[in-house]
């Protein structure tokens, strides 16, 4: 016989195991939780992860439907071993899932669908999560070719409450049912290969968008009259995507414009400028950092190489400009660039002697400029070139992104030198590390610091790319 005495930490026979015990006492701390921190700790896992907690009593059993956000990704339901690869269990859990939360206080919806889906379903998905729900913030993301259906797009362009919407789409079309389209409390959108169109006859069509920070688009395309006018008097960042080459019929001349902001960043890549980008006016990017990449491509067409100059324009009054892909400027309109009076920072690609000069001509308070290089050097021009104000009193680094050692190097280094009067910095950046320790770069070097100099002090550096 086992005998225990009291407080001698030994166990007598009627005392329960320890183990049994501390599990106890952690289903007495869960249950003891606020159901508002259960909900909130509910709503962070992915929906399927949160309605498994159903099984642990029958307390949980419907607890994970008072999430308010619902997360739901086919992928993790994908079971190879399944005659329908788990799309059918998908369906019905995002069927129970819909049904179960319906009145409920949800405030998020993600869906993420990678396998084939049913249409006509998707759409029912959409419009019965936003009809009666405050839905905050709306994320879809498909891999199939999509046409919204008339209630589907009713329901997500009455959604008042949205404060989030990312649209990701491989092929969409979404028809809008009116002319102006209000979202109040609206901050991010984010739309990705989506074609917007309207049945009527209108020239423009307006999303009015007061509390919008940032827009971004990609792949996009506006079938109005004459375009889409984005009016946020809070929107500080664009960025613009057209990552697929266009053909010479997919130029449409309706246009994307910005009205009533205060830009501070604006970025577009593409191949082409599908539809022409416009400020209402160009104070609405004044101290704004654009990034523009425009990469050239063999169907190029002078309306294309138009709008990159347009485009251009537009930022007349930004404090920094990136611009790469000068080759699709056509060169009648470099004469026409307009003054950069706020430009402070110029950092440009491969260039054309024409447009870096033009530039550089129309940027007085310049101070940092960086460039890959020259193509298409003429001397003569560059010894008939009157020098920049800038040089003069404001330019004070000069970068060579991609330094080879050639001739025309050389020549502009040389006018950089001898007429920068306050230059504090030059910089080199090498094509190769092999070509550092080249006989070609030495020579370089040695005539490089030959030069007069029309600063007192500089430093002139080189690196690596």
């Amino acid at each position: 016989m086992e005998f225990g005495l009291a407080g001698s930490g030994v166990r007598t026979p009627r005392e329960k195991p320890l183990k049994k015990h501390k599990v106890n006492e952690c289903e007495d701390i869960t249950n003891k939780l606020p159901e508002p921190l259960i909900s909130r700790i509910l709503s962070l896992l992915p929906t399927k992860d949160a309605a498994r907690t159903s099984v642990l009593s029958k307390k949980w059993m419907y607890r994970w439907i008072s999430v308010s956000k619902l997360d739901l990704d086919d992928s993790l339901f994908y079971n190879p071993k399944k005659k329908t690869g788990g799309v059918q269990h998908f369906r019905n859990f995002v069927n129970r899932a819909l049904l179960l939360t319906k009145g409920s206080s949800l405030e998020s919806f993600s869906l993420a669908m990678t396998n084939k889906c049913d249409i006509s379903l998707l759409n029912t998905w959409i419009s019965s999560v936003l009809i009666p729900q405050k839905i905050k913030n709306l994320r879809i993301h498909s891999k199939c070719e999509w046409s919204v259906s008339p209630l589907a797009s009713r329901s997500l362009f009455n959604s008042i409450f949205l404060e989030e919407l990312v649209l990701q789409m491989f092929c969409c079309d979404i028809e809008v049912p009116t002319k102006d389209v209000y979202f109040g409390s609206l901050k991010f959108v984010k739309l990705h290969e989506i074609i917007f169109f309207n049945g009527l006859s209108i020239d423009y069509l307006s999303l009015i968008l007061p509390v919008l920070e940032k827009f971004e688009i990609r792949n996009c395309d506006w079938l109005f009259g004459k375009g889409v006018i984005v009016k946020a008097p809070l929107l500080e960042s664009v960025c613009i995507e057209q990552d697929v080459m266009p053909s010479r019929d997919e130029l449409r001349s309706c246009e994307i414009k910005f009205s009533d902001c205060h830009l501070k960043e604006f970025t577009f890549n593409g191949y082409a400028i599908s539809q022409p980008v416009v400020m209402s006016d160009p104070l609405i990017a004044q101290n704004a950092r654009a990034n523009i990449t425009l990469s050239e491509y063999e169907d190029g067409t002078p309306e294309a190489r138009l709008r990159a100059f347009v485009l251009l324009n537009q930022f007349s009054h930004a404090k920094s400009i990136k611009f790469d892909g000068s080759e699709v400027l056509p060169q009648p309109n470099v004469a026409a660039l307009p003054e950069f009076p706020m430009l402070g920072h110029l950092e440009l690609g491969l260039i054309r002697f024409e447009v870096l000069f033009g530039l550089l001509q129309r940027s007085p308070i310049l101070k940092t400029l960086t460039f890959k290089g020259i193509f298409k050097f003429d001397l003569e021009l560059l010894n008939s070139t009157p020098v920049p104000d800038c040089f003069a009193s404001t330019l004070q680094v000069v970068k060579f992104a991609r330094v080879c050692g050639f001739e025309h190097e050389l020549c502009l280094a040389k006018f950089f030198m001898e007429n920068g009067k306050v230059l504090e910095r030059m910089s080199f950046s090498l094509a190769s590390l092999a070509l550092g320790k080249s006989k070609i770069m030495e020579d370089f070097k040695e005539k490089l610091f030959s030069f007069k100099k029309g600063f007192s002090f500089a430093i002139v550096e080189f690196s690596y790319d």
